[in-house]
């Protein structure tokens, strides 16, 4: 989708690095090993776009964090990943091996820490970079299918012309699991214009 314009879209590419760096970071400390976190792709699409995406790249079933934000954008934010790496990432974070059974309880409360340090970075960096102010909502681990997750992410029950999709390809590279996941952010574009707004005043700035 044209939204953005090329420098405003490097930008945005820029910041995502820069909050996926700072989320590395928090990450580090928190399982006390070195975290690795790139993003090798930013595109904004549209939901359909969105749709033939997951059903392209992505595998059956999904595991993620989904979390609300508003402020100067409005829309949901989601981590993605196969379920089936869910078990060896928690393990990776929790920091020793544990049996399925036994990692059950601790498995959404540490799902949802990682996708809160991560989506939350993302957003924050985003806002004080550009000056703004976002504010998100608590976090939720949940499990979905790949045909049910357009319905888990989107912000309405039909409106797709309301809605921009920016979709972020993540690597994690946590002790020894490494995987692909994806952030997506679903943003309402009737608040699309502070966004743009926001960006031409950070470019401005740099000349």
């Amino acid at each position: 989708m044209d939204l953005f314009s090329a420098d405003e879209h490097d930008l945005i590419v820029e910041l995502m690095n820069l909050g996926v760096g700072r989320a590395a970071n928090a990450l580090s400390q928190l399982v006390n090993d070195e975290v690795l976190l790139s993003v090798p792709r930013v595109e904004f699409i549209s939901v359909p776009e969105a749709q033939a995406a997951f059903r392209k790249d992505l595998p059956s079933f999904l595991a993620g964090v989904l979390q609300d934000f508003e402020g100067f954008i409005n829309g949901r934010a989601a981590l993605l990943f196969p379920e089936a790496r869910s078990l060896e990432l928690v393990n990776a974070m929790i920091g020793e091996e544990l049996s399925a059974n036994e990692i059950t309880e601790l498995e959404q409360e540490t799902l949802a820490e990682l996708g809160n340090i991560l989506l939350n970075n993302c957003l924050a960096t985003l806002a004080n970079q550009l000056k703004q102010q976002v504010q998100t909502d608590i976090p939720k681990a949940f499990s979905v299918s790949a045909a049910d997750l357009p319905s888990t992410l989107s912000l309405y029950d039909s409106d797709n012309e309301n809605t921009l999709v920016m979709l972020v390809q993540i690597d994690f590279s946590l002790r020894h699991s490494a995987l692909r996941g994806y952030l997506a952010f679903i943003i309402d574009l009737r608040s699309a214009d502070t966004f743009i707004t926001a960006l031409r005043s950070y470019l401005a700035e740099l000349l």
